[in-house]
């Protein structure tokens, strides 16, 4: 199976957790909606056309965290407020995405890629993305019972709880992925993942792409819808 892989830099990211508004919390990795979202810009989805099918892996790392100042402003009838906000931000996020979908769509956002009107943000719109490297890579399975030892993980990464391997545990996230409009409002499908560290030790069989020996794990977020 051929998908697309995309290599990210970012040099300051917040991906900003839902609710969190006296301070501005960072998921650590981008969550699926907000890939997508970016990939729907590539593809000039316009706003409430039918999404596009696909499926992502999200996978990556960051050198370190810091907090910075902003002001928040709130506006109502005759008056603007103002209030002091925190927002958590990641320093140097380097990306590892995966993207799976009929060839058609990869092939329109390589194309995007080439051709981009903008420059591409992921997370708030100040956070500006350096597209390092995009290659199609195929997919293979790597067994350790036939490979002779374990998979480690090199890469944080999301995995969804229900593709997790048996011997596998990190932090719990319920990340947003589409929404359906009811009665004006977005409500989100969710899904349940996994924030699994580097260094982490895989017995099971996974997948991996055939970028480099044994290459990067690839854990999808769903079927391809």
């Amino acid at each position: 199976m051929k998908v697309l892989k995309l290599k990210l830099f970012q040099e300051t990211a917040c991906y900003k957790k839902p609710f969190a508004f006296k301070v501005g919390e960072t998921y650590p990795l981008p969550p699926y909606s907000t890939v997508k979202g970016m990939l729907h810009k590539i593809l000039k989805v316009e706003e409430g056309s039918p999404p596009v099918p696909m499926r992502i892996s999200i996978q990556g790392n960051y050198e370190s965290k810091f907090v910075n100042y902003q002001s928040m402003y709130f506006f109502k009838p005759n008056e603007t407020t103002k209030m002091p906000l925190n927002i958590h931000l990641l320093y140097n996020v380097q990306l590892i995405i995966h993207v799976d979908a009929v060839e058609e769509v990869l092939n329109r956002i390589v194309e995007g890629l080439k051709n981009l009107e903008e420059h591409l943000s992921l997370g708030r719109k100040e956070d500006l993305v350096r597209i390092d490297e995009v290659k199609y890579v195929e997919v293979k399975s790597y067994d350790p019972d036939l490979e002779g030892e374990s998979f480690i993980i090199q890469n944080p990464i999301y995995i969804p709880v229900d593709s997790l391997p048996s011997d596998v545990d990190g932090i719990n996230y319920r990340l947003n992925w589409k929404y359906n409009v009811v009665n004006g409002l977005r409500q989100w499908d969710k899904i349940d993942v996994k924030y699994v560290e580097e260094g982490t030790e895989i017995t099971d069989e996974v997948q991996v792409d055939n970028d480099g020996e044994p290459g990067d794990l690839i854990y999808f977020n769903t079927t391809l819808i």
